[in-house]
């Protein structure tokens, strides 16, 4: 193949060439004034519209629960209060204790009273109930366990939810924070840790 001579290709007007790269640089020098001005604004409005969209829900939109059986009934529990579930292997009953409290048990190197809520939420003390798992109530350390039949695990449930329950509802209403659209009872840990400890 041939190669093409320079006077094939014409003459190079460099004076143009010059002129169009001196027109391309005020140009870009022209779109560069006041741009880190111009990038912030974007990328702060960029900045709030993904804030607004992914905000998370707080966590009073949310309640975190763990529910349990008692008596053939599900209930939650806020789980802040929990301080664990285990496995109940042995139980003293205490003869004249007034209920709730049904017995003592021993729990890292301590005893641990044991209530059954089971009067309280208007269930049935004669029913037949398995009681073998215990969740450990508390704050800052374990005030008290309470007996249930299982424990299913941990819900997130939406705060907005769960609404009062009807005046028909068999549980002492101090205990009861509310009813969810499932009609699951979520029991008030707060109120119960406060009325059974004092």
């Amino acid at each position: 193949m041939a190669r093409r001579s320079n006077a094939s290709r014409g003459r190079v007007d460099w004076a143009e060439i010059r002129s169009r790269v001196d027109a391309l640089d005020r140009a870009l020098s022209g779109a560069s004034e006041g741009q880190p001005e111009r990038i912030r604004a974007v990328l702060e409005e960029r900045a709030r519209a993904l804030a607004r969209s992914a905000a998370a829900p707080t966590t009073a939109d949310r309640l975190e629960a763990v529910t349990f059986a008692l008596g053939g009934e599900r209930y939650a529990i806020e789980a802040r209060y929990v301080i664990e579930v285990f496995r109940l292997k042995q139980l003293s009953a205490l003869p004249g204790a007034e209920r709730p409290v049904f017995g003592v048990t021993a729990w890292r190197g301590e005893l641990l009273t044991l209530c059954d809520l089971r009067g309280a939420l208007g269930l049935s003390a004669t029913a037949l109930n398995d009681l073998s798992l215990v969740l450990v109530l508390g704050e800052d350390r374990a005030a008290f366990g309470i007996l249930a039949d299982a424990v299913h695990g941990l819900v997130s449930l939406s705060a907005a939810q769960v609404r009062e329950p009807s005046e028909g509802t068999g549980a002492k209403r101090e205990y009861v924070r509310g009813l969810t659209p499932d009609a699951m009872l979520v029991l008030d840990a707060k109120q119960i840790l406060h009325v059974l400890h004092t």
